[in-house]
């Protein structure tokens, strides 16, 4: 990491002072170059998704909604840094798509510019995790190589794996089918884009409420939204509608 290399940031917090101290405390920092502060969670949403900053710092618990529905409602992919003094969520906002944890309150540029390259490090370890290994098939892919693929993502799906590792495997046997899924139908979200990747090999909602930890009512209520975005109707079978994107 370059030593006075300045990565761009917007903060979200619904505390005033805190984003008062944060752009105090910001332009004394090796790395942070601070494009904006939001009280207001939809309007840095908006914000982050024209400015594209290198990072996200976010509180977690605001009034409109939680940390974990604005990384969901990005289309940009921002290092997201929780800024909280709450650690209960830790591994699920982990698990989420942040990096790492911030605690308030905060004590000055040094802690930001720790965070920052801890933040750093560990999206580029998560990166390193994701690149495609070369995976050894059997003599099956030669003879049944769809079922063999159904069956092996099938397999890696029961393991209970990180969403991440999924989608290694998953984008090796349909390696086009979120970009042109995304492409046809833009406004699709990341949660509807996984339910989608999921129906597109036959998982049951119940698997798919275990596996994202929601309720089956919930998964049901996406996929009605999903079939209202792709244009089909309600009985209309979603896998078979998706069996044109590979």
């Amino acid at each position: 990491m370059e030593e006075k290399k300045k990565y761009t940031a917007v903060y979200i917090d619904d505390d005033k002072i805190l984003l008062t101290v944060m752009t105090a405390y910001a332009q004394h920092t090796k790395y942070v170059d601070l494009l904006g502060c939001y009280l207001n969670p939809v309007e840095g949403i908006t914000a982050i998704d024209d400015l594209k900053p290198d990072i996200l710092f976010l509180d977690v618990q605001m009034k409109e909604i939680d940390a974990f529905d604005t990384m969901e409602a990005l289309e940009h992919d921002p290092i997201v840094i929780i800024v909280s003094s709450h650690w209960e969520s830790e591994s699920e906002l982990i698990e989420a798509g942040a990096s790492c944890f911030l605690t308030k309150p905060l004590k000055g540029p040094n802690q930001i510019d720790q965070a920052v390259e801890k933040a750093l490090a560990f999206r580029a370890k998560q990166k390193e995790k994701v690149k495609r290994p070369s995976i050894k098939l059997d003599s099956n892919q030669e003879i049944l190589p769809e079922l063999y693929k159904e069956k092996l993502t099938k397999e890696h799906f029961a393991e209970n794996e990180t969403w991440a590792n999924f989608i290694v495997k998953f984008d090796q046997m349909h390696p086009s089918f979120f970009e042109n899924l995304k492409g046809d139908f833009n406004s699709l979200t990341p949660t509807q884009m996984r339910i989608c990747a999921y129906a597109k090999i036959g998982i049951s909602l119940k698997n798919m409420s275990s596996n994202m930890d929601q309720a089956l009512e919930s998964i049901q209520t996406h996929i009605a939204d999903i079939k209202e975005k792709l244009n089909i109707e309600p009985d209309d079978d979603l896998r078979e509608f998706l069996s044109i994107y590979n």
